[in-house]
């Protein structure tokens, strides 16, 4: 089933009907939002969603890295490069911001689950095609923060 999405009028984050989620938007201007900024895991943590808590990004002060399921329930099987519904992924050419842009990169994003077989890795979704998979804590993988829902 694909995702219902909505973005609500003059608002930077998309809100999955089915779900209740917020997801940040990516921009391509050199922020914290940049959609070429990749982390290691823990620095997913500690940089990029510390620095959308401690700014009150968007008013709120609750956003988290995804779930491997929460982060799959954005995937668009449909298309590929990105595989991602185009509310994620629209205007996105040049420098923009999130308030003028969604900006996708077709590779791996982290979740915040950990392989329970092997605990040095996390669970990823690759962008590109929607293929998931457990990749090394120690290797960057692009982010895109959540709040809301479980």
């Amino acid at each position: 089933m694909l995702p219902k999405l909505r973005q609500p009028p003059s608002d930077s984050r998309p809100k999955h009907l089915n779900t209740g989620l917020m997801w940040e938007k990516l921009s391509d201007d050199g922020s914290i939002h940049d959609k070429d900024q990749a982390y290691l895991w823990a620095a997913a943590f500690a940089g990029k969603i510390a620095s959308l808590n401690s700014s009150g990004f968007a008013g709120h002060s609750d956003w988290r890295l995804p779930n491997i399921r929460e982060l799959r329930s954005i995937v668009n099987y449909f298309k590929q490069s990105p595989a991602i519904s185009n509310v994620f992924n629209a205007g996105c050419s040049g420098i923009c911001t999130v308030l003028d842009c969604s900006c996708t990169v077709s590779s791996n994003y982290w979740s915040s689950s950990s392989n329970a077989n092997n605990p040095s890795n996390a669970w990823n979704v690759n962008f590109n095609d929607g293929h998931h998979n457990a990749n090394n804590k120690t290797n960057n993988n692009y982010v895109r923060a959540v709040r809301g829902g479980s």
